[in-house]
């Protein structure tokens, strides 16, 4: 156990060092080598996070390097406390005045299991990428990315404080960005990147502006219980009772601000837009992104300085009122949207609102369990997702789609309308997705049931408001993912005359193709070719295998391994409620049979009109169009940031530009003067004066011939001349 203890800060630097070793040697040029490098260090750094928790969980600790076994520690009633931590290892970063910056990792029950989490979803991610990306002309890079943005998150969660998870954060956004616009030709995907990465950066100001007032007011920000931690109990009494802006008191104003960064990492409302887009990446993209790293490291902020949001519960009512309307929110879009992983989408965004909330109403323990089974189980729906559309793209229909635009053929074969009957063309994927469906849509006893079921305790038990809205958002959760389930693997396959994708940004001679009238919607059965890639089926067995039995890491039950993850993280755990248990299950079957009664008969042809959109036209069309959230956005701030350009790009024209060019012309005509000054006066003047001290000198050493009767010469005429000026100018 010391040696998983001692090296643990080897597992954020395998995928780091397997990203260098791509980068920067030759490496790089050999795909297949690459992709494998990448994931045997990822199953390397596996081996030591599931050690390092089995130590953790084993009550084991590192103290001046000496193994020791820590008294065991259970959340009570009251303040909410972290246990001691198991490893600690710290060095000396940088001077501070007096003191000096520290660094270092901060390891543990929460972190070790985060670190067990994000290392086991990432190395089913670059199994499956290894299949997904062999055919891409850019597969070293792309493993490349996928590994930094795996180390990224790993240093983040084991971060000893919080200017080193700042930049563990901001290393993530820049690899969203790679990777969002990885298929950077297209130019969807270069938008989607972009707004990704400026829509997160709004969020991570507020997160750096609390991160700073938190230092000003405590002096470090170093995790911590013990005096010079930012969770030290004086500390966060201090910061509670003392009032700062706006009448908050110093632990909620930075509470607030950390929370900005959630709300832009975990794409909560009003930052919400930039996750949907983010499907314009390749599909282990989004898996990676939904599950393993980004939107899970904005829930793991709040609940890593949980601390401070409960010194004072100001911040926690804004927590969970942006993390239920959130589940809610983004559950009604899901119920209209066509593309397969826009629906998963918005189905992240919903579920992170559930971790949100559970945070808000103080169920830490359910909003971490919650994060680590939805890990799996979005993960294993994504890859699935990405097995299905791989099958799709070389069907004959969207061959031919292919043929004139790449995009389109994608986003085609992405339509939820155009599949139907792959029960029996993919059956790996069938039940390996229908492991995933059950565990999110909640249903008992696949892990999605018990951790979502401890959220609605939590909020059951605290806020009543936020428990009938997660109730709500649980209920279309099971209506709009058995209207996918239904739709993409039963019912007659409607792939061969496809409802053809509109691509806004083809070129004119793609035009003719928009419509399925075309002749490559001629296409029969006999034309179909389905398979299942061998590479990619391990993954998402391993995912279903933790989406059925996840769960169990936290039942809710007073048996031997009962509560285990309550206990690795000394908190308090939770009970078995019948009623709120009885309860959400009825939920979860409600919406499948709703979704099943609503959707068992419809879409005989791709072409049919959506059930919903029949009965509501109205309603569909908002919730199709995503609430107009983003063309809001674009008329109120895009529009005002254009207006702003514009206005500044005047400016600069017509003032700056105009003040700087006449400040050259007259520094221009100055230097024309003082050129003329210059090499009149002083230059021309004293090299004339030069010139003819120089002249005289050669005629006077004319004169010098050094002979005597040169001198006689001049002697006599000397004389003459004086004579001739005594007879006729002074004698007269």
């Amino acid at each position: 156990m010391a040696f998983f203890l001692q090296y643990a800060w080897l597992i954020p630097l395998l995928p780091l060092l397997a990203s260098a070793l791509i980068t920067l040697t030759p490496l790089r040029r050999a795909a297949l080598a690459s992709a494998w490098l990448a994931t045997g260090l990822m199953m390397g750094s596996t081996v030591l996070a599931l050690g390092l928790l089995a130590a953790v969980a084993g009550g084991w600790a590192l103290h001046d390097g000496q193994l020791v076994q820590l008294a065991g520690h259970h959340g009570e009633h009251g303040a909410f406390t972290f246990p001691e931590p198991n490893v600690v290892q710290r060095f000396v970063w940088a001077p501070t005045g007096d003191t000096a910056l520290q660094m270092g990792i901060y390891i543990d029950g929460a972190a070790a299991a985060m670190l067990a989490m994000v290392t086991i979803a990432s190395t089913c991610i670059h199994l499956f990428s290894i299949g997904y990306m062999a055919s891409h002309p850019r597969q070293s890079r792309f493993f490349s990315f996928i590994a930094l943005f795996t180390a990224a998150m790993l240093l983040m969660s084991m971060a000893d404080n919080l200017l080193l998870f700042f930049m563990a954060w901001e290393i993530m956004g820049l690899c969203s960005y790679l990777l969002i616009g990885f298929l950077y030709e297209r130019p969807s995907a270069a938008r989607a990147a972009v707004k990704a990465f400026i829509t997160t950066r709004i969020g991570d100001v507020l997160l750096l502006l609390g991160i700073v007032y938190l230092y000003a007011q405590a002096g470090g920000i170093g995790f911590g219980n013990d005096e010079g931690g930012i969770f030290f109990p004086p500390l966060l009494e201090r910061l509670a009772s003392e009032t700062g802006a706006l009448g908050l008191s110093h632990a909620a104003g930075i509470a607030l601000l950390l929370f900005g960064g959630t709300v832009g990492k975990s794409a909560q409302f009003p930052l919400h837009v930039w996750l949907p887009d983010a499907m314009e990446g390749p599909t282990p993209v989004s898996a990676l992104i939904h599950a393993a790293t980004m939107v899970a490291a904005g829930v793991f902020l709040v609940a890593r300085t949980f601390p401070i949001f409960t010194a004072d519960p100001t911040a926690l009512g804004v927590v969970a009122f942006i993390g239920a309307f959130t589940a809610l929110f983004a559950a009604t879009i899901a119920i209209a949207q066509f593309d397969i992983k826009r629906i998963l989408a918005y189905s992240t965004l919903s579920q992170l609102g559930f971790m949100v909330a559970a945070l808000g109403v103080g169920g830490w323990v359910a909003a971490m369990f919650h994060l680590i089974t939805h890990a799996f189980f979005k993960a294993l729906l994504f890859l699935g997702s990405g097995s299905i559309i791989h099958a799709m793209e070389q069907q004959p229909a969207i061959r031919q789609i292919h043929h004139h635009d790449e995009y389109a053929a994608q986003q085609t074969a992405q339509d939820i309308r155009n599949m139907g009957g792959l029960r029996t063309r993919l059956p790996w994927t069938f039940w390996t997705y229908t492991a995933g469906y059950l565990a999110l849509a909640g249903i008992v006893p696949f892990a999605g049931f018990w951790s979502k079921d401890e959220i609605l305790l939590d909020a059951f038990k605290h806020n009543l408001a936020v428990y009938l809205t997660l109730s709500a958002a649980a209920f279309l959760t099971a209506v709009y993912m058995t209207r996918q389930w239904w739709l993409v693997f039963f019912g007659e396959y409607r792939g061969a005359q496809p409802v053809v994708f509109v691509n806004p940004d083809a070129p004119a001679s793609a035009s003719d193709h928009d419509h399925h009238h075309d002749d490559h919607q001629h296409a029969h059965d006999h034309g179909e070719h389905w398979h299942e890639d061998p590479r990619m089926i391990a993954p998402l067995v391993i995912l279903a295998s933790f989406a059925l039995t996840a769960g169990a890491l936290n039942l809710p039950f007073d048996l031997p391994f009962g509560h285990w993850l309550a206990d690795v993280w000394g908190q308090e755990a939770a009970k078995l409620d019948p009623l709120v248990a009885g309860l959400s299950l009825l939920i979860a079957i409600a919406g499948i049979a709703a979704g099943w009664l609503s959707y068992r008969h419809a879409f005989t042809s791709a072409d049919d009109t959506d059930p919903l959109a029949a009965r509501f036209p109205a309603l569909f069309a908002v919730l199709h169009a995503k609430y107009r959230i983003d063309e809001l956005y674009a008329a109120t701030f895009g529009r005002l940031t254009r207006s702003l350009a514009v206005a500044w790009s005047l400016i600069d024209r017509q003032l700056i530009d105009r003040l700087i060019d006449g400040m050259g012309r007259f520094t221009f005509g100055l230097g024309k003067v003082n050129f003329i000054i210059d090499d009149t006066l002083l230059n021309d003047g004293p090299d004339g004066l030069a010139s003819g001290t120089q002249g005289s000198g050669r005629q006077a050493r004319r004169l010098q011939t050094g002979k005597a009767q040169d001198y006689l010469i001049y002697v006599f005429g000397g004389l003459l001349a004086l004579a001739m000026f005594w007879l006729y100018v002074v004698g007269r």
